[in-house]
Protein backbone atom coordinates (compact mmCIF):
# COMPACT_ATOMS: atom_id res chain seq x y z
CA UNK A 1 0.00 0.00 0.00
CA UNK A 2 1.13 3.33 -1.15
CA UNK A 3 1.42 6.00 1.75
CA UNK A 4 3.06 9.29 2.12
CA UNK A 5 3.61 12.37 4.26
CA UNK A 6 1.51 15.23 3.19
CA UNK A 7 3.80 17.55 3.74
CA UNK A 8 1.46 20.13 5.60
CA UNK A 9 1.80 20.61 9.26
CA UNK A 10 -1.07 21.15 11.56
CA UNK A 11 -2.33 24.78 13.50
CA UNK A 12 0.46 25.50 16.64
CA UNK A 13 -1.63 24.40 19.11
CA UNK A 14 -1.46 20.75 17.52
CA UNK A 15 2.18 21.23 18.46
CA UNK A 16 2.65 20.59 14.57
CA UNK A 17 2.48 16.86 14.39
CA UNK A 18 2.76 15.74 10.89
CA UNK A 19 -0.55 14.56 9.02
CA UNK A 20 -0.30 11.26 7.20
CA UNK A 21 -2.57 10.48 4.57
CA UNK A 22 -3.47 7.03 2.90
CA UNK A 23 -6.09 5.75 -0.34
CA UNK A 24 -8.55 6.51 2.70
CA UNK A 25 -7.62 8.30 5.52
CA UNK A 26 -6.09 11.75 6.76
CA UNK A 27 -4.27 11.08 10.08
CA UNK A 28 -4.14 14.57 12.01
CA UNK A 29 -3.74 15.78 15.03
CA UNK A 30 -6.49 15.85 17.49
CA UNK A 31 -7.96 19.34 18.10
CA UNK A 32 -10.33 20.87 20.42
CA UNK A 33 -13.51 20.52 18.01
CA UNK A 34 -13.20 16.52 18.37
CA UNK A 35 -14.45 16.54 21.70
CA UNK A 36 -18.28 15.77 20.59
CA UNK A 37 -16.96 12.64 18.42
CA UNK A 38 -14.16 11.44 20.54
CA UNK A 39 -17.21 10.91 23.47
CA UNK A 40 -19.80 9.50 20.40
CA UNK A 41 -17.59 6.30 19.89
CA UNK A 42 -15.78 6.18 23.23
CA UNK A 43 -19.32 6.38 25.03
CA UNK A 44 -20.36 2.77 23.42
CA UNK A 45 -19.98 -0.20 26.12
CA UNK A 46 -18.72 -2.58 23.35
CA UNK A 47 -15.48 0.06 22.01
CA UNK A 48 -14.55 0.19 25.78
CA UNK A 49 -15.05 -3.66 26.24
CA UNK A 50 -11.12 -4.23 26.35
CA UNK A 51 -10.00 -1.15 27.02
CA UNK A 52 -9.42 0.50 30.67
CA UNK A 53 -10.98 3.80 29.85
CA UNK A 54 -13.83 4.78 32.53
CA UNK A 55 -17.13 3.74 32.50
CA UNK A 56 -19.46 5.50 32.09
CA UNK A 57 -17.25 7.63 29.61
CA UNK A 58 -18.55 11.06 29.88
CA UNK A 59 -18.06 14.29 28.08
CA UNK A 60 -15.72 15.58 30.75
CA UNK A 61 -13.45 12.10 29.86
CA UNK A 62 -13.19 12.85 26.35
CA UNK A 63 -12.20 16.53 27.14
CA UNK A 64 -9.33 15.41 29.47
CA UNK A 65 -8.22 12.58 26.17
CA UNK A 66 -8.12 15.63 24.07
CA UNK A 67 -6.12 18.19 26.26
CA UNK A 68 -3.84 14.75 26.91
CA UNK A 69 -3.10 15.26 23.52
CA UNK A 70 -2.75 18.51 23.02
CA UNK A 71 -0.15 18.55 25.54
CA UNK A 72 1.52 15.40 24.17
CA UNK A 73 4.95 16.18 22.20
CA UNK A 74 4.73 14.48 19.14
CA UNK A 75 8.40 14.09 18.90
CA UNK A 76 8.20 11.34 21.92
CA UNK A 77 4.28 10.49 21.75
CA UNK A 78 2.65 11.43 18.51
CA UNK A 79 -0.88 10.46 18.13
CA UNK A 80 -3.69 11.05 15.20
CA UNK A 81 -7.11 11.21 14.84
CA UNK A 82 -8.32 9.10 12.25
CA UNK A 83 -10.39 11.01 9.52
CA UNK A 84 -12.96 9.01 7.06
CA UNK A 85 -14.80 11.04 5.41
CA UNK A 86 -14.43 14.14 6.46
CA UNK A 87 -15.55 12.85 10.02
CA UNK A 88 -13.29 11.50 13.45
CA UNK A 89 -13.85 7.71 13.61
CA UNK A 90 -10.99 6.90 15.90
CA UNK A 91 -7.38 7.00 16.98
CA UNK A 92 -3.69 5.62 16.80
CA UNK A 93 -0.77 7.16 18.25
CA UNK A 94 3.02 5.60 18.92
CA UNK A 95 4.78 6.04 22.00
CA UNK A 96 8.70 6.31 21.68
CA UNK A 97 11.08 5.36 24.76
CA UNK A 98 14.31 3.83 25.75
CA UNK A 99 15.12 -0.16 26.65
CA UNK A 100 18.20 -1.43 27.72
CA UNK A 101 19.40 1.59 25.43
CA UNK A 102 17.48 0.84 22.70
CA UNK A 103 14.99 2.90 21.25
CA UNK A 104 11.49 1.28 21.23
CA UNK A 105 8.20 2.45 19.41
CA UNK A 106 4.65 1.42 21.27
CA UNK A 107 1.54 0.99 18.57
CA UNK A 108 -1.83 2.15 20.39
CA UNK A 109 -5.05 2.29 17.78
CA UNK A 110 -8.92 2.32 18.53
CA UNK A 111 -11.77 2.68 15.83
CA UNK A 112 -15.64 3.44 16.43
CA UNK A 113 -17.81 0.29 16.45
CA UNK A 114 -19.88 1.44 13.25
CA UNK A 115 -16.06 1.21 11.03
CA UNK A 116 -15.04 -1.77 12.38
CA UNK A 117 -13.98 -4.68 9.69
CA UNK A 118 -13.29 -2.32 6.78
CA UNK A 119 -9.16 -2.60 7.41
CA UNK A 120 -8.84 1.36 8.48
CA UNK A 121 -7.07 0.22 11.68
CA UNK A 122 -4.57 -1.79 9.54
CA UNK A 123 -4.20 0.76 6.72
CA UNK A 124 -3.70 3.37 9.68
CA UNK A 125 -1.59 1.38 11.45
CA UNK A 126 0.64 0.62 8.21
CA UNK A 127 1.33 4.28 7.45
CA UNK A 128 2.04 5.02 11.06
CA UNK A 129 4.88 2.11 11.42
CA UNK A 130 6.31 3.64 7.66
CA UNK A 131 6.49 7.17 9.20
CA UNK A 132 7.95 5.61 12.28
CA UNK A 133 10.81 3.47 10.92
CA UNK A 134 11.26 6.44 8.41
CA UNK A 135 11.68 9.39 10.73
CA UNK A 136 13.73 7.28 13.49
CA UNK A 137 16.64 6.00 12.26
CA UNK A 138 17.41 4.43 15.74
CA UNK A 139 14.44 2.99 16.00
CA UNK A 140 15.21 -1.08 16.48
CA UNK A 141 11.18 -2.30 17.07
CA UNK A 142 7.75 -1.40 17.30
CA UNK A 143 5.73 -3.07 20.01
CA UNK A 144 1.86 -3.67 20.47
CA UNK A 145 -0.55 -6.12 22.77
CA UNK A 146 -4.10 -6.03 23.55
CA UNK A 147 -6.40 -8.00 25.65
CA UNK A 148 -6.50 -11.71 24.56
CA UNK A 149 -9.80 -11.91 24.35
CA UNK A 150 -9.68 -9.39 21.63
CA UNK A 151 -9.13 -10.99 18.25
CA UNK A 152 -10.10 -8.18 15.91
CA UNK A 153 -7.39 -6.09 17.32
CA UNK A 154 -4.62 -9.53 16.96
CA UNK A 155 -5.63 -10.18 13.98
CA UNK A 156 -4.64 -6.39 13.02
CA UNK A 157 -1.35 -7.07 13.94
CA UNK A 158 -0.92 -10.44 12.04
CA UNK A 159 -1.69 -8.01 9.22
CA UNK A 160 0.62 -5.59 10.00
CA UNK A 161 3.37 -8.69 9.44
CA UNK A 162 4.15 -8.04 13.48
CA UNK A 163 5.27 -11.13 15.00
CA UNK A 164 3.51 -12.70 18.13
CA UNK A 165 5.41 -13.02 20.90
CA UNK A 166 3.98 -14.20 23.97
CA UNK A 167 0.82 -14.01 26.49
CA UNK A 168 1.88 -12.16 30.21
CA UNK A 169 -0.88 -13.59 32.23
CA UNK A 170 -3.18 -11.62 34.11
CA UNK A 171 -1.14 -8.32 33.04
CA UNK A 172 -3.85 -5.69 33.46
CA UNK A 173 -7.30 -5.29 34.76
CA UNK A 174 -10.58 -4.13 33.02
CA UNK A 175 -13.61 -3.09 35.10
CA UNK A 176 -12.27 -5.16 38.16
CA UNK A 177 -11.66 -8.37 35.29
CA UNK A 178 -8.08 -9.65 35.07
CA UNK A 179 -7.15 -9.88 31.77
CA UNK A 180 -4.38 -11.27 29.92
CA UNK A 181 -2.20 -9.70 27.13
CA UNK A 182 -0.77 -10.42 24.03
CA UNK A 183 2.33 -9.09 22.94
CA UNK A 184 3.10 -8.76 19.09
CA UNK A 185 6.82 -6.56 18.14
CA UNK A 186 7.61 -5.60 14.41
CA UNK A 187 11.92 -5.43 13.98
CA UNK A 188 13.01 -2.73 11.67
CA UNK A 189 14.96 -5.37 9.63
CA UNK A 190 11.67 -7.19 9.41
CA UNK A 191 9.92 -4.13 8.19
CA UNK A 192 12.67 -3.16 5.68
CA UNK A 193 11.83 -6.88 4.22
CA UNK A 194 8.46 -6.00 3.55
CA UNK A 195 9.20 -3.15 1.75
CA UNK A 196 9.42 -0.48 4.52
Amino acid sequence: MDTWIDGHMDSLDSLQLVSLQTARLVLRAFQARDVDAVFEYASDPEWQRYLPVPSPYTLEDARAFIDMQLAADPKTMPHWAIIHQGSVIGGIGIGFFEDYNLKVGELGYSLKRSEWGQGFITEAATTVINYAFDTNPNLIRIEASADSRNKASLKVMDKLGMQYEGVLRQRHVVRDELGDEVYYSMLRSEWASQGG
